[in-house]
C-alpha cells in the first residue's frame, strides 16, 4: 500500500485541532475514553477489504464524487483506509475516520496521521471546520450506530444517537456539498449481509434459519434503516435527498448462489422511481447540502 505521507500535509482549513483532546498509537482522537476497542477486523477480512473496497470506490462512489465536482473528500467508518487510499491515487484530498481499534492496522500501513483520525462510538465528533468537505461518504455504518453491541441490539436512545451521528456529517459538508449514506432497507423484508436484530421473534429466527438469510418484519423497530429515518433525522435541514442505485455496489457474495443472478439482475434493472422504496433491497441517499442564496 502506498504510504499517505503529506502529499497535501494537514490542511488547516479544513482540520480543526482544537476538536482533539487524544491521542493513539501517532493517531489524534475526537474522544478521550473508548481508546482501547479491541481490532475486530480479522486478517481476512482485511484481505476482503483490500481487494473489493477499491473496486466499490472506483465503480460506485468515484463517479458521483467527480459528478459533484468535489475535492475534498471524507470517507466515515473508513476501516483499513483502502478507499482513502484509493482517493488520494486518483487526485482527491482524502480523509478517513473510524472507531479505536484501527489505528494498528493504519500504522502497519504507513497510512498518515494528517488524514486518520480515530472518533467516539457514542456521539460523533468529526475533527473537521464547518463547511469545509466537499463530499461525505459512509457505507454500512448507521445501521450500527446507537446500538450497543456495535452489531444489532439497538440503544434505547438509538434514533436521537443516529440523528446526531448524521447531522454532525451534515454539519462539514460545504454548501452545494453531498453525503452518500448506503445500508440494508429496513422496510425491505430480507437481509442478507447481517444477523436478525436482537429483539427478534421466534417466528423471524425460524424463518431465518431455514431460509439461510435475515429475514424480518417490516414494521416497528429495526436496527437497520429506511428513507423515513433519514428524513426524520435531518428534518429542519436544508437539503434534498436523492435515493440512488446500489447496483455498481454491491457484489452479491453473500446472497446464495443459486438465486444470485436473478437478483443481481433485479437489482440492475430496479426502477428509478422504486430505489426509495421498500422494494430496494440496500437504500443508496444521495444527501445534497443547499448553497447559500447569491
Amino acid at each position: 500500500m502506498t504510504a499517505m505521507t503529506g502529499k497535501y500535509g494537514v490542511d488547516r482549513q479544513v482540520v480543526d485541532a482544537a476538536r482533539f483532546c487524544s491521542q493513539t498509537s501517532g493517531y489524534q482522537a475526537t474522544v478521550s475514553s473508548s481508546l482501547d476497542l479491541p481490532d475486530l477486523t480479522t486478517d481476512e477480512y482485511a484481505e476482503e477489504q483490500l481487494r473489493l473496497n477499491e473496486k466499490k470506490l472506483l465503480d460506485f462512489v468515484l463517479p458521483l464524487i467527480r459528478a459533484s465536482g468535489a475535492s475534498r473528500v471524507l470517507d466515515v467508518g473508513c476501516g483499513i483506509g483502502r478507499m482513502v487510499t484509493a482517493l488520494e491515487t486518483a487526485g482527491f484530498e482524502g480523509y478517513g475516520v473510524d472507531l479505536s481499534g484501527l489505528q494498528g492496522r493504519w500504522k502497519d500501513g504507513s497510512l498518515s496521521p494528517a488524514r486518520f483520525f480515530v472518533v467516539g462510538p457514542e456521539h460523533l465528533s468529526l475533527p473537521f471546520r464547518d463547511c469545509s468537505l466537499d463530499f461525505v461518504f459512509s457505507l454500512g455504518v448507521i445501521e450500527h450506530v446507537g446500538t450497543t453491541d456495535g452489531h444489532a441490539d439497538r440503544a434505547v436512545d438509538y434514533h436521537e444517537r443516529r440523528a446526531q451521528w448524521t447531522r454532525e456529517i451534515f454539519r462539514v459538508l460545504a454548501p452545494g456539498g453531498q453525503m452518500l449514506l448506503a445500508g440494508p432497507n429496513r422496510t425491505f423484508p430480507i437481509d442478507v449481509a447481517h444477523g436478525l436484530d436482537s429483539r427478534a421473534s421466534q417466528w423471524e429466527k425460524t424463518v431465518s434459519r431455514w431460509l439461510g438469510a435475515s429475514l424480518h418484519k417490516t414494521w416497528g423497530d429495526n436496527f437497520l434503516w429506511g428513507y423515513a429515518d433519514l428524513q426524520r433525522y435531518l428534518a429542519g435541514l436544508e437539503c434534498s435527498i436523492q435515493p440512488v442505485s446500489v447496483a455498481n455496489y454491491l457484489h452479491f457474495s453473500r446472497v446464495p448462489a443459486s438465486v444470485r443472478g436473478l437478483v443481481r439482475f433485479y437489482v440492475r434493472h430496479l426502477p428509478q422511481f422504486l430505489l426509495g422504496t421498500w422494494m430496494n433491497p440496500w437504500m443508496a441517499a444521495l444527501v445534497t447540502k443547499a448553497r447559500k442564496p447569491g
